[in-house]
């Protein structure tokens, strides 16, 4: 008779732990099988209260407590049981842990008056430690025995195995969203780059164009300039001449410029100094922002120099100042800074204004060719297109400062030489 009872309960134990296997090996969300293995070992030794936790973690999942007592320093249910168990890697079963010399003196067992505990360790078959399955009883002496210990440790063995798999299916699927979203960042950024490219493509075949209709009549007007300026005596005319000559060349130089701007330089450029160029800018400005109300301030580092083409820079930077000067309209006071300086590691120019200033929608798109918040007829848009592509050339970078009613910084920044 004793025998097949026998018999009876290790049949029982089998079909137990296939369905528990079977149920413990239906997820690969973490979560899930840490809810099931609370469950099923309820269900295994009847259990009056529970919780698995896993190392490094707060406790997971719990049966017979809220979720509030389980959270936060104040959670200490049996935890010299549970470190037992953490360092010394095997199972713990007292049958009356009030009375048991090694848990008796435990704060936590004699404020919860607790009688029967078992803890088994959740253990991988290559030796790795994930964490511990707790069961305790505190109405009943001797609730767990050798049965109930050798049920859940096969349990939690199931679990183990489990736990580690969706541990690296989660794993897996982190680098898996962390790969693509670094892929989507990199498309977007080439996306951009071809976008640019594009528009790069566009200007160069506008420009070529407008070279193409422009540089002749201009070529015609600058030799009849120059037929006239050697038959005129009128000093008066002369003068005149001589102004619509600079004036011819200032036109070529702009398409010359705009034909640049989309195709990369070849030459190292030349070593020049800023300060001479500043000057000459002010002195070209100056009048026109005296009549406009507008009070304009330059200082130049000492010995501030640059490599590149002078003549360049010296049209990126009247751009500069006529952004800045656009931006005033609205003020009363009204005051463009220009300052070349040295900085760690970099030189900078910076030009900056008490202006308007920009939202950040305008200030993002500022460099966008043909990007303008003037009234058609007043802009083309190419002013800042222009300087953040010669920055580029250069091997700088161009940066803006601006918020609505607060004014406007631009810096031109170059790497000190190597």
């Amino acid at each position: 008779m004793t025998t097949v009872s026998g018999s009876n309960l290790d049949r029982e134990h089998l079909e137990f732990l296939l369905e528990a296997s079977r149920m413990l090996g239906s997820s690969l969300e973490v979560q899930a099988v840490v809810d099931e293995l609370m469950a099923q070992a309820v269900k295994a030794i009847g259990a009056e209260r529970g919780f698995v936790l896993l190392e490094g973690e707060e406790v997971t999942a719990w049966h017979g407590l809220s979720r509030e007592e389980t959270r936060g320093n104040g959670f200490a249910i049996s935890r010299g049981v549970v470190e037992t168990v953490l360092r010394e890697r095997t199972s713990v079963l007292t049958s009356d842990a009030l009375a048991d010399e090694r848990f008796r003196d435990q704060v936590s067992v004699g404020l919860n008056s607790l009688r029967s505990i078992l803890c088994v360790p959740l253990i991988v078959p290559g030796g790795r430690l994930l964490g511990v399955l707790y069961a305790d009883n505190r109405l009943e002496t001797a609730a767990f025995g050798k049965r109930e210990r050798a049920l859940l440790e096969a349990v939690a063995a199931q679990a183990a195995v489990a736990l580690e798999n969706a541990m690296l299916y989660d794993q897996l699927r982190r680098v898996h969203e962390t790969s693509m979203e670094k892929a989507r960042r990199e498309l977007a950024e080439t996306q951009a780059q071809l976008l640019e490219a594009s528009k790069m493509a566009a200007v160069g075949q506008l420009a070529a164009g407008v070279a193409h209709e422009i540089n002749n009549p201009l070529g015609a007007i600058a030799l009849h300039i120059s037929a006239l300026q050697q038959q005129l005596q009128d000093a008066t005319m002369v003068k005149r001449l001589t102004i619509m000559d600079s004036a011819v060349g200032r036109c070529k130089s702009i398409v010359e410029r705009l034909l640049r701007f989309s195709r990369r330089p070849t030459g190292p450029g030349s070593v020049y100094e800023l300060t001479p160029l500043v000057e000459e800018l002010a002195a070209l400005v100056e009048p026109e922002m005296k009549v406009a109300g507008i009070t304009l301030q330059w200082r130049v580092a000492s010995g501030l120099s640059l490599t590149g083409e002078p003549q360049d820079l010296s049209q990126a930077l009247l751009n500069l100042v006529l952004n800045a000067r656009a931006g005033l309209a609205s003020r009363a006071e009204k005051r463009i800074w220009v300052e070349g300086r040295y900085e760690p590691g970099r030189r900078v120019l910076e030009v900056k204004d008490n202006g308007e200033g920009m939202t950040e929608e305008v200030r993002r798109r500022a460099c966008e060719p043909f990007f303008s918040t003037r009234p058609v007829g007043q802009g083309v848009g190419l002013g800042l297109s222009l300087v953040y592509q010669m920055m580029q050339d250069q091997g700088g970078k161009l940066e803006i400062d601006s918020a609505p009613g607060q004014g406007t910084a631009v810096r031109l920044i170059w790497p000190n030489p190597s």
